[in-house]
């Protein structure tokens, strides 16, 4: 814009005066905006693309310098030219050619350098040749500039100088990388512009004619204006590749070249000279020539050789390629596993001759069809899987990866086998184009597995019934039930009973181990409450925390867990019964439990010895204590803890172990949080002791324990009443004859030992049962202990209480009650049948499920205790046949088996009321004491 205003105002159509001014001010202004914009492009630039910048500034401060003097001293460039003045023009113009070499260019091997010095030379001809036709023939005919002769030699050599100017801007373009093209070529197209300009002024003023406001000095103003234009290119981008490592095509330099040399030719034929300068013409033609001629060749030569080259590396590649396919091709058909591939339709793009093999088909006739269509297998039911659902539509529309899933592929011939897959898309360019499946055939692996199955359950049940026979009976004789042993008998006896426990936990934990490994060991996944799982796990450690005289303290407990209750109980029992053994006498053990995010922390912390920090993974590790002595000193198997982790990474948490060697150990863990709007229903109120209950009398001189024993009694279900004396107790017993009587022996004025005898002397009160709760141990008194029913040595804890009343008052209520035993094992069953028996019931045996279907019909038992694995069928047989006799279809029902028994296999094994024991976990007298429990709540409901 501000170009075409100068134009106008340049215009012939003005006087010259106001040209002249307008001309000079213009080429000021135009030189400060090109210096101004210059020194704001060189102070944020780099170091080395700010060099050529700080060049041109001082170069045009310099030309600035000799125009002002002109204008100073009145200088007329055609009548009388000041050498300052032009001293100044050649100075920026050398400046100028200089910078335009130190712009930054691409980097060049010796051929390219070569061919850009023959461009050169082939530009630089052709501008010679274009001045000495247009501008050298008016200087050498005329009579020159005025101003001696160092102005007429400066006059000569501005052409020269211009020459220079504008082939360096040529090759300024040649050379420019990709990135500064713009920038670079508006350089060159400023100096382009200020050299035309330059020559015409060198013709005109030879001749002249030359006017300072003629529209000529458009040139220098245009090229300032361009070159300031140029600073405000946007540099290149630095983040990308390398820009001196861009190679421009030699097309690009060759047309500039050429045209250039066109440009020559033509004016060489309309202005030729045929003066003093055509020999200096025809010698430049003939350089010009060669230097092209070279210039070609050596591109030439050059091609051939990138082109050898390329060819050479194209064929090496090409022949790596085919190694490749073809070792690609060797690994994947000689692979044993199958692999094949789909396209977005699913439909098979190649598979391996082993994926052929097991499927019974041929590579051919496999290819191009649907894989999901053509062997996966149908439902159970026989009706087609949706592909939606399949994991090769998984793969190809969402990206999904499926790892060790298992299927079933059908084989040409109909057949089915299992298959482990791992499914992948196929991704290329971002998209997914297919998928590509690799199988193997687990048949092997699943029969293994049943095998092992069926080991295991062998193991079980022939390895544990007759130690729980074998600890039973052990049982029974250190009871003192079968009669007092030899004093030289009875430690020998404890040490079985000791060895007995011991490897049937060891034996319980290798087959908890296996299972858990190989994943066989079923879940029952239920929101559960964490405090209910720790006063759980709490109830049924307090035997052993009062024997070894440590407190188990259940803290703060939040959330709801997602867990197999009776997994994550086994758990809190290993970790307890650990801290346990490893506590002093007196100190406590504690147990909480807190939501943290999705997972619900568990803690179990001790004040025992603490855990050696090398200790603390390796004690996940089987058999792996802290101590090798601990086996012997404090029992246990070693897999405790082992066990622990499987059960909590099976659910998807994480356990681990802390330690302060002064303050003990905390084992954590973690498992999945169930959020559930029923965390703020508030916890169930315990049960009322039902009109119908048993009723038990709790005597002992301190009122305090008499309350707790009560209370304790009436959560569970009992209704108990309490007294302080002897005298009171033997009152409330003439007039109300209770199920059982809890007698302290220490009291003041009656003690317990004479209302003891008081009730064995009295026909109405001599088979009432009496559970004696005392601080001194039978042996003190053994007199009274053959009268007693039981005797529990203070303190007492809460469970054993109740399972010793639960008994007695079971004993008496149920004399005569008929209990159908169900076990294979000789030895087993007749421990069971002593046990029972003497808890007042009536026993008889059966050893088969032909033998239990005859004996149960005609003896309509009140309760039956089921071994699962007879001689002649299963638990299951038996069950089924009593269903559809009305006699015994709502009878109770013990299920006695050794190993757990879960799921729908449950609700085939019920009768009545039904509950599930294991000989695992459940010996024979516990097995008597929760049989008595259960008829105890069978009584209570009827009644």
């Amino acid at each position: 814009m501000a170009v075409v205003s100068v134009a106008l105002l340049l215009s012939p159509l003005l006087p010259a005066d106001p040209r002249e001014s307008i001309s000079a001010v213009g080429l000021v202004l135009a030189g400060l905006v090109a210096i101004t914009c210059g020194v704001r492009r060189a102070r944020t630039s780099s170091a080395a693309d700010a060099l050529p910048w700080w060049v041109l500034v001082v170069a045009g401060c310099v030309l600035l310098a000799g125009n002002s003097w002109s204008a100073v001293v009145g200088a007329d460039p055609v009548t009388s030219p000041s050498l300052f003045a032009n001293l100044c023009i050649a100075t920026a113009l050398v400046m100028s050619t200089v910078a335009l070499t130190l712009f930054p260019g691409v980097r060049r091997r010796g051929a390219d350098l070569l061919v850009m010095l023959l461009d050169g030379i082939v530009a630089g001809g052709a501008f010679l040749l274009i001045a000495a036709a247009l501008v050298y023939s008016e200087l050498l005919s005329g009579a020159g500039p005025a101003g001696g002769a160092a102005n007429r030699a400066l006059a000569l050599f501005f052409p020269a100088l211009d020459i220079a100017l504008a082939t360096v801007a040529v090759l300024l373009v040649v050379r420019a990388p990709r990135g500064d093209r713009l920038m670079l070529g508006l350089v060159a197209a400023a100096f382009l512009m200020y050299a035309a300009a330059d020559l015409s002024f060198a013709v005109l003023t030879a001749e002249g004619t030359y006017r300072f406001g003629d529209p000529l000095d458009l040139g220098w103003i245009a090229g300032y204006l361009t070159l300031g234009l140029a600073t405000w290119a946007p540099p290149r981008d630095d983040g990308g590749s390398d820009p001196r490592l861009f190679r421009p095509s030699d097309l690009t330099g060759t047309a500039l070249v050429f045209g250039i040399l066109a440009v020559a030719t033509v004016v060489q034929v309309v202005a030729g000279d045929t003066g003093r300068l055509q020999a200096a013409q025809s010698v430049l033609w003939v350089l010009i020539v060669v230097a092209a001629g070279s210039r070609q060749l050596l591109l030439t030569a050059d091609n051939i050789a990138l082109r050898r080259g390329l060819e050479r590396r194209v064929a090496e590649q090409t022949a790596g390629l085919r190694r490749l396919a073809r070792q690609n091709e060797v690994l994947i058909t000689s692979v044993g596993d199958g692999v094949y591939g789909v396209d977005a339709e699913g439909r098979i793009t190649f598979i391996n001759p082993s994926a052929a093999q097991m499927l019974g088909s041929s590579a051919d006739e496999l290819r191009g069809t649907r894989a999901h269509d053509r062997f996966h297998a149908p439902g159970e039911d026989g009706v087609a899987l949706p592909y939606a659902g399949c994991y090769i539509h998984q793969a190809i529309a969402h990206g999904d990866l499926a790892m060790s899933e298992e299927d079933e592929y059908v084989r040409a011939d109909g057949s089915t086998f299992a298959v482990e897959i791992t499914a992948s898309p196929l991704v290329e360019d971002s998209a997914d184009r297919g998928a590509v499946v690799t199988f193997r055939d687990i048949t092997q692996r699943r029969e293994v597995e049943r095998m092992k199955n069926e080991f295991l359950s062998v193991v079980s049940h022939e390895l544990r019934t007759p130690l729980t026979s074998i600890r039973g009976s052990l049982g029974l004789l250190n009871s003192g039930r079968l009669g007092a042993l030899p004093e030289r008998a009875a430690p020998l006896v404890e040490v079985a009973l000791q060895s007995s426990e011991r490897l049937t936990r060891l034996i319980n934990d290798l087959l908890d181990i296996e299972r858990i490994e190989s994943g066989t060991n079923p879940m029952d996944l239920q929101p559960r409450d964490a405090r209910a799982l720790l006063e759980t796990a709490a109830g049924l450690i307090e035997g052993m925390a009062t024997q070894a005289q440590v407190r188990v303290v259940v803290g703060a407990a939040e959330g709801r867990v997602l867990a197999d209750e009776d997994q994550v109980v086994q758990t809190l029992l290993n970790l307890l019964g650990n801290a346990i053994k490893f506590s002093d006498p007196g100190s406590a053990v504690h147990v909480d439990a807190r939501t943290v995010g999705a997972k619900v922390h568990f803690r179990v912390s001790d004040e025992g010895r603490g855990i050696p920090a090398d200790k603390l993974e390796s004690i996940f590790e089987r058999f792996e204590q802290v101590d090798s002595s601990d086996t012997r000193q404090k029992g246990g198997t070693g897999l405790g803890l082992t066990i622990s982790r499987g059960i909590v990474e099976k659910h998807g948490g994480r356990i681990w172990a802390e330690d302060g060697l002064e303050r003990g150990a905390v084992i954590h863990f973690t498992l999945p949080s169930v959020l559930s709007v029923s965390r703020s229903v508030p916890a169930p109120t315990p049960p009322s002791a039902a009109p119908g209950s048993r009723h038990v009398l709790v005597c002992d001189d301190d009122e305090t324990v008499v309350e707790q024993f009560c209370s304790l009694l009436r959560q569970h279900g009992f209704r108990a009443t309490g007294v302080t004396s002897g005298d009171r107790a033997l009152e409330l017993i003439r007039g109300e004859q209770p199920h059982a009587l809890v007698l302290d022996l220490m009291m003041p004025g009656t003690t317990g030992a004479e209302v003891l005898h008081a009730l064995r002397a009295s026909e109405p009160t001599h088979d009432i049962p009496v559970v004696v709760v005392s601080g001194l141990r039978p042996e003190a008194d053994e007199a009274v202990a053959r009268e007693t029913d039981d005797w529990l040595v203070k303190p007492v804890s809460e469970t054993r209480l109740v399972e010793a009343v639960t008994l007695a008052a079971s004993g008496r209520g149920h004399s005569g009650t008929r209990v159908l035993l169900i076990e294979d094992d000789e030895d087993l069953a007749q421990v069971l049948s002593a046990l029972l028996v003497d808890a007042g019931l009536e026993v008889v045996h059966a050893t088969s499920v032909a033998e239990a279907t005859a004996r149960g019909p005609a003896w309509e038992p009140d309760v039956i205790v089921l071994d699962l694995q007879l001689p002649d069928g299963s638990g299951e047989d038996v069950v089924a046949a009593f269903r559809h006799r009305r006699t015994l279809a709502q009878t109770p029902l013990v299920v006695y088996s050794a190993v757990d028994v879960q799921g729908h296999r449950r609700e085939d094994l019920r009768l009545g009321r039904t509950v599930f024991l294991t000989k695992r976990s459940t010996g024979p007298e516990s097995l008597s004491h929760e049989l008595l429990r259960l008829l105890e709540a069978v009584a209570v409901t009827d009644e």
